[in-house]
């Protein structure tokens, strides 16, 4: 068994994630590149968690396959074990049957005796077969009562030697199986020890694999956090250069027509910025489904906000928006609104990109933190298209 190089190498798989924890908790964002830089190294961190995660799992499913084949290889044994024993047990009759044949042997023998010795009458040597052949009435009786002694004296050595000769391997192969059930039983106790060895080795491995996957939660959760402040930051650097470009235009046009004049184009100013169109770049945070519907697309806007905003944001900017589902059309989804068995976010809502279109179902594209590839691409196809709102690109 390799308990301890297994040991070893989930110790320092929680070491790792232990540390990862540890030091994303001290990750400040107080400003766009700094959020930034937090993110990247968050999203290394998890990815090297995920490594150790997929280590993990592979070793749990390497010892369930052990432990199937201790199973199987237990179950073999047992069934060899009984398959000895029923053979001791028929070996153990058969020699039973032997040693009664023998008495039996003996027992004809003795009648034999009785009725040579009855044939013979008077006892002259004290040996039956010697008297039988000494009292012959002549000796052509004395020639046949020699033949007949050496045939009974043969007969009954051949079959008592036959009989000696099958009880003595039966003991021998009754003791053979007798070993064999010892050593059988023996090499079934050590499958079950090494069972059980790899029982508690998966149990390690499983704990092991769950501390991962929380310190992965964790991590995901901070992940969250760093993109929240990330996107604080981006809003108020934004909002601080909308308000730059305000009062230089607001300056410009004081200084050209007037006070008045200069109230009237700081109006206009602002609501041009506001209502502005640029597909330029992808202004998005990076691993949310805003920045990879803009990837996707190519031509959806910056700044049209959350996933669930997407609609009324592209309807001011001039583009087509309505409930009819078309191929390479962006698809919003209002705040808790069910997309094909989960919910969207409820303040945030969610937007994808319609990869095809077949009657009222659609399947889409996305991204987002929520699945295992943020970046995309996450496809998903959903029933009842008619009731999502859709952004259709101009033409």
């Amino acid at each position: 068994m390799k308990t301890a190089k297994l040991m070893v190498t989930a110790i320092a798989a929680l070491t790792v994630a232990s540390n990862v924890a540890g030091s994303l908790m001290t990750v400040s964002a107080d400003s766009v590149s700094d959020a930034q830089s937090a993110i990247t190294a968050n999203k290394s961190k998890s990815a090297k968690i995920v490594a150790s995660i997929e280590k993990a799992n592979a070793k749990v499913i390497d010892l369930n396959r052990q432990v199937s084949d201790k199973d199987a290889a237990i179950s073999k044994a047992n069934k060899d074990i009984s398959a000895a024993k029923a053979q001791i047990a028929k070996l153990d009759t058969q020699i039973t049957a032997q040693k009664k044949e023998i008495t039996a042997r003996k027992d004809i023998m003795a009648k034999q005796l009785v009725s040579l010795q009855k044939e013979t009458g008077d006892s002259v040597t004290g040996n039956v077969y010697a008297d039988f052949i000494l009292n012959s009435k002549n000796l052509s009786d004395l020639v046949s009562r020699g033949v007949t002694v050496n045939k009974l004296n043969q007969a009954n050595k051949d079959a008592l030697d036959a009989v000696q000769n099958a009880k003595s391997k039966l003991d021998s192969l009754q003791s053979e199986q007798e070993a064999k059930a010892k050593e059988l039983e023996a090499n079934k106790q050590s499958l079950v020890t090494d069972k059980a060895d790899l029982v508690s080795l998966k149990a390690d491995a499983q704990k092991q694999e769950s501390a991962l996957a929380k310190t992965l939660k964790d991590n995901k959760t901070l992940l969250a956090s760093l993109q929240n402040q990330f996107d604080k930051a981006t809003a108020a650097k934004t909002a601080a250069a909308k308000a730059a470009a305000d009062k230089a235009a607001a300056a410009k046009a004081a200084k050209a027509d007037g006070s008045a004049t200069s109230v009237t184009t700081v109006a206009a100013a602002s609501s041009a910025a506001s209502g502005s169109y640029s597909a330029s770049g992808n202004t998005y945070p990076w691993g949310q489904c805003t920045w990879y519907a803009k990837q996707r697309s190519g031509w959806a806007g910056n700044g049209w906000g959350n996933g669930g905003q997407w609609g009324a944001s592209a309807a001011a900017q001039g583009f087509q928006v309505d409930h009819t589902p078309a191929a390479g059309a962006l698809v919003s989804f209002a705040p808790g609104q069910n997309v094909g068995g989960w919910t969207a976010d409820g303040s945030y809502g969610h937007v994808a990109y319609v990869e095809s279109v077949s009657g009222n179902t659609i399947t889409i594209s996305q991204g987002g933190m929520g699945f295992s590839n943020p970046a995309g691409p996450n496809t998903q196809t959903i029933s009842g298209a008619s009731a999502f709102t859709y952004i259709h690109p101009k033409n």
